[in-house]
């Protein structure tokens, strides 16, 4: 890790950890986690370190280049809300009816691809592409100080504790 992503090492460990889970197979994880990156960026540079439905759509069309032309940030936000409060895919009112993934070992790989009226990714692809656009947001934003003071609020694993709370054993805080 070099000395600029040391900042951000909590948000580097959760794009780590979500394409851990898409490799191993815990697609609904990795699936969830995903969509709520841009929440967790939005809200991490935001002066009040709050996200809104506003926040995430403009944090998706500043920061998700190609990859992702066929699903609209509104989609985006419907799917994010579906899956986080109900476990579907959600209203997806805007430019597709449907969200399909594929798990690897299907012998096709889609990435971006619009097909009738429904929207299709490989899991791996969708995952590892939508954090490697998170970690070009980190690298760009590794400096700020907004994002600097809300990062210490974000949820990351405190080996030593989350002092005056717990010292000396490791917590998740």
């Amino acid at each position: 890790m070099s000395n600029d992503d040391r900042g951000l090492a909590p948000l580097n460990r959760l794009l780590v950890e979500i394409n851990m889970a898409a490799k191993s197979g815990m697609y609904l994880t990795a699936i969830s986690m995903t969509v709520a990156l841009p929440d967790i960026c939005a809200s991490l540079e935001s002066e009040d370190g709050r996200t809104s439905a506003a926040r995430y759509k403009e944090w998706c069309k500043l920061n998700l280049g190609q990859g992702f032309s066929n699903v609209t940030p509104e989609d985006l936000y419907s799917m994010r809300c579906g899956v986080l409060h109900n476990g579907r895919f959600g209203d997806l009112k805007h430019s597709v009816a449907r969200i399909i993934f594929t798990p690897p070992g299907n012998n096709s790989v889609f990435t971006d691809c619009k097909i009738n009226d429904a929207y299709f990714y490989s899991i791996l692809e969708f995952c590892g592409l939508f954090t490697l656009q998170v970690l070009t947001w980190s690298k760009n934003n590794y400096d700020n100080p907004v994002v600097l003071k809300n990062l210490d609020r974000m949820m990351q694993y405190r080996p030593d504790g989350l002092a005056p709370y717990v010292k000396g054993m490791a917590v998740i805080a």
